[in-house]
């Protein structure tokens, strides 16, 4: 006859039933030992369990990899925003033509015009601390870092003291005290009380500027195209002997000039613009300056939010007019930009949130399984080296224990045993051995039925042996 375990509790009581389902049986405290090498593993591997959480948090949410994808760009017929910048040191007036032309040869005012604003060239100090700073920034990151995934975003410098210092870039040479040759002086400027006044604090008369700057943002075509900065010529209309004439003036023209921002697309901080920061002085009037350009379309994909923007290469020439050496042109500065027909999209290598949380139960549950089997380990070497060199002080180790173990199951269940079955004899010298006496079968039922959570009494004697 065979003898059936089932659930005798009351099954309307869902909390009760739920609680009696569970499947993860804790093993009572009296059955546990506690060593100094089990508390000083378990303290380990919780410091451990912590700093591995914590790394992985941080890798999977800011250290991810980047990856590159390349893609044909379908966005041909998108007209893209070009954000301009610039200072040129000569007056506004002298500006003959500031326009755009592409391939489709429409109108010069069908893309945006940029303003003009008269400004002094010679920057205030707080103005050149920061135009330097975006100089030693772009310059530092070309040199130091070579690949794209490090030039990508900007904010791999964390501190404005991580960039050195002691290196200028070449250009920042040119920007001395004394201003760029061809510049004017005018009296109103000789008169100021501050060497250097700043161009909000002057009166606002742009014949009073030696500069000119244009910003503003133009819309674009994704075809070919050509930015150019002329000047030297300024038409006069005026009476000469009875008739009216317009004629073209030569003026002073200085092509010397400083790029704050030449951007397209969507502006963002993280990306570093080649030209931004640029500086070129021009010592000779009869020179072009051309800049030829390479724009890639560029998607950065975050994790919440996706920019469309545009990097560009760009390759400088500068190029002194001279017609006896077969050197011909219009002086002038020239903005020659193309685009790329393939798009580059930028994104995280970045895990699933299910596979993150497996991966750190992993990692958990390894270290855990891992110290148990150290554990063990190290108990069980212990134990054979206490038996192999010191034999007597293990037996005394073992007695102890015995001996604590009773006396524990007893506290725990004193109307279940009777007093004379938990009496223990110990030796008086150290070669007698404890008599340890059996432990009543009601125990064991009691313990039984505390891990199994099962009434089995009724199937088992539950009286000792020879009463």
């Amino acid at each position: 006859m065979s003898a059936t375990l089932r659930y005798r509790g009351d099954k309307s009581n869902l909390l009760e039933f739920a609680k009696n389902l569970d499947a993860f049986k804790k093993v009572p405290e009296k059955y546990t030992e506690t060593t100094e090498i089990g508390g000083t593993l378990s303290l380990l591997s919780r410091l451990l369990i912590v700093y591995l959480v914590y790394t992985e948090l941080r890798y999977y949410w800011h250290e991810t990899d980047i990856i590159y994808q390349f893609e044909p760009d379908m966005a041909l017929d998108e007209q893209v925003q070009m954000h301009v910048d610039i200072t040129v040191a000569m007056p506004c007036a002298s500006l003959s033509g500031v326009d755009l032309m592409d391939e489709t040869q429409q109108d010069v005012f069908a893309y945006g015009t940029l303003q003009r604003e008269g400004v002094w060239w010679q920057m205030s100090e707080s103005d050149r601390r920061q135009f330097q700073s975006m100089q030693l920034t772009n310059h530092y990151l070309r040199e130091e870092y070579h690949s794209v995934a490090d030039i990508l975003f900007k904010d791999i410098l964390r501190e404005r003291h991580d960039l050195p210092h002691s290196e200028n870039p070449q250009r920042a040479s040119h920007s001395a005290a004394a201003p760029p040759p061809g510049a004017l002086q005018p009296q109103a400027q000789q008169q100021q009380p501050h060497p250097h006044p700043h161009p909000h604090e002057l009166p606002q008369s742009e014949s009073k500027f030696d500069a000119c700057r244009l910003h503003g943002t133009l819309g674009i075509n994704k075809v070919a195209g050509v930015l150019h900065l002329v000047g030297g010529a300024q038409p006069v209309v005026g009476l000469f002997e009875d008739h009216w004439m317009i004629e073209f003036r030569r003026m002073p023209a200085n092509f010397t000039h400083r790029i704050n921002r030449l951007s397209f697309g969507q502006y963002s901080r993280r990306i570093v613009q080649p030209l931004e920061g640029d500086e070129t002085v021009i010592y000779e009037e009869a020179t072009t300056v051309q800049y030829f350009i390479k724009v890639v379309p560029t998607e950065i994909q975050h994790t919440f939010s996706t920019i469309s923007t545009f990097q560009y290469a760009v390759t400088e020439n500068v190029r002194k007019l001279d017609s006896e050496r077969n050197s011909y042109g219009s002086p002038g500065i020239y903005f020659k930009y193309d685009w790329s027909a393939l798009k580059i999209v930028v994104s995280h290598d970045r895990d699933y949130l299910l596979t993150f949380v497996i991966r750190l139960c992993s990692i958990i549950s390894g270290i855990i399984v891992i110290s148990g089997a150290m554990n063990s380990l190290l108990l069980t070497l212990q134990r054979r080296l206490l038996q192999l060199f010191a034999p007597q002080l293990y037996q005394r180790h073992l007695n102890s224990k015995q001996s604590s173990a009773l006396l524990a199951s007893s506290s725990s269940s004193p109307a279940t045993s009777p007093p004379s079955a938990l009496s223990v004899a110990v030796a008086v010298d150290s070669s007698a051995k404890v008599n340890v006496p059996t432990v009543p079968i009601n125990e064991l039922l009691h313990t039984a039925n505390l891990m199994a959570n099962v009434d089995i009494s009724a199937y088992l004697p539950t009286t000792a042996p020879g009463k």
